[in-house]
């Protein structure tokens, strides 16, 4: 019984921590922001939702915890092999962009969505260091 207790306290000063943590900024996030996509740096917590269909497709991204750069921060379709990229645009100053999707993109093969830091080089490619990552809501 006490360890029931102890882990359902731990549980709940867990979650309470993440809402925190995701929200400290006054925005909130919830289930319809999207599904929640791997954090593959410190801090970041990302959600990604697909909207719409037929010739009004959007994807939503937001971002929190996002590390500083001197750059921006692309969002990218891809495939689940990671080798196929299509730029779909930049997060805005607050870690989030609704960007059209076109209809000549199959989004069963492009099924996951990638925030990357990227330098102002010129270089239209991904620069390798990913922020989030995952497959959209959607």
């Amino acid at each position: 019984m006490t360890l029931a207790a102890c882990a359902a306290l731990l549980g709940a000063a867990a979650g309470s921590t993440i809402t925190w943590w995701v929200t400290r900024d006054g925005t909130t996030v919830s289930v319809a922001d999207g599904r929640r996509l791997d954090s593959l740096q410190a801090n970041s917590a990302g959600y990604a939702r697909l909207n719409g269909a037929g010739g009004h497709r959007t994807l939503t991204v937001t971002v929190k915890g996002l590390p500083r750069t001197s750059g921006y921060f692309e969002v990218w379709l891809m495939d689940r092999t990671h080798t196929k990229l299509v730029s779909m645009g930049v997060l805005d100053s607050k870690g989030r962009a609704t960007l059209p999707v076109p209809n000549n993109i199959d989004l069963r093969e492009y099924s996951v969505v990638d925030v990357s830091v990227q330098p102002y080089n010129g270089k239209p490619d991904h620069s390798g260091d990913s922020v989030v990552r995952g497959q959209y809501a959607g």
